[in-house]
């Protein structure tokens, strides 16, 4: 019986999701910084249809028009589709990573300046940025804590965030 079972084509509803899902990859991609579309290892047609539309800077008729034209690029060629759509996610991995650290630094120094948390946050550092001063991070988040000195506070944040850097 298991032969008769014939796959269903998508449904009109699932193929407009899939492509409305295009359409919404090709704007990130065209709206990718300098720096990230230099990265992007498309080639061919499809890069020069990206870069026609990143040139059009007006949002109107004619950039739409354009979009859907890279869009549709995109939905013939599975092959660049999965590649800008690895390259995309790994931008947004790339960011939420960066997000989580600084979130992490700031949780750090806000420990270090709380006389209850200092001595777990200063063995924190201690173990995982040993490159670092402790005798400044002790002076500075001592100064931040009983003198509210603001420039000590960011002072230290820099500190845990240069040196978490090289620590990566």
């Amino acid at each position: 019986m298991d032969d008769f079972v014939q796959e269903r084509p998508p449904s009109r509803s699932a193929k407009k999701r899939a492509a409305k899902a295009v359409e919404e990859m090709a704007a990130r991609l065209v709206d990718l910084g300098d720096a990230d579309f230099r990265r992007l290892s498309l080639t061919g047609e499809i890069r020069e249809a990206i870069e026609e539309t990143r040139r059009i800077k007006s949002h109107n008729s004619a950039r739409k028009r354009q979009l859907k034209h890279l869009a549709g690029l995109l939905r013939q060629d599975e092959d660049s589709t999965q590649v800008a759509e690895d390259f995309l996610t790994e931008i947004q991995q790339g960011r939420q990573k960066e997000a989580a650290d600084f979130h992490h630094i700031e949780v750090l120094r806000e420990r270090l300046c709380d006389a209850e948390g200092f001595d777990a946050a200063l063995e924190e550092v201690r173990q995982n940025l040993p490159q670092v001063n402790l005798a400044k991070i002790q002076r500075l988040a001592e100064s931040a804590r009983l003198h509210n000195d603001r420039r000590a506070f960011r002072e230290l944040f820099q500190i845990l965030k240069a040196a978490d850097s090289e620590d990566s």
